[in-house]
């Protein structure tokens, strides 16, 4: 049963069928580090042509998403480094009106360093579990909890005023 499904996996389609479900997630690591859809959307397909390419890599079938994932953090980062970077002022005019309170929470969550904003996103945006998390970052999950905890720390202190 697992060899089928690795079977899938390398195939054309079958690759698609488990990449296709995980776009938004991808996307949404991406802009978290890129803090553009644009340049979120060119790092995504750069990873997926790279996962095409490494897909005989993968001996647990299992493992297909946080690697998924780690690829698009990879590609993401070096288009950053690159500097294709854009300002979240460029980006704010395209996301449409929204509450106030989700706004003040997005900015916040967009200014946290990367070693938390990670996986705050990836925990609470995307549903992943801490070892899905650990394994994409190569962190023991012990880190991870510490970040997820420091990353809430910072969120509390800057958005204080929401509690009173």
């Amino acid at each position: 049963m697992q060899e089928s499904c690795e079977k899938d996996i390398i195939s054309r389609k079958g690759f698609t069928a488990a990449a296709a479900p995980l776009e938004r997630l991808l996307l949404t690591v991406g802009y978290s580090i890129l803090h553009s859809w644009d340049a979120a959307a060119d790092a995504v397909q750069s990873a997926l042509l790279r996962a095409w390419r490494s897909r005989h890599c993968i001996r647990n079938v299992d493992s297909f998403k946080p690697w998924l994932v780690k690829i698009v953090i990879n590609e993401s980062k070096n288009i950053a480094r690159r500097g294709f970077m854009t300002e979240l002022s460029d980006t704010a005019a395209e996301t449409p009106a929204d509450p106030v309170e989700k706004i003040d929470v997005q900015y916040a969550v967009d200014h946290l360093p990367l070693k938390y904003r990670l996986p705050i996103v990836l925990f609470y945006y995307d549903d992943m579990s801490v070892a899905d998390i650990s394994e994409v970052l190569d962190k023991p999950r012990g880190t991870v909890i510490s970040l997820l905890h420091r990353g809430r720390e910072q969120l509390r202190k800057e958005l204080k005023d929401y509690g009173e």
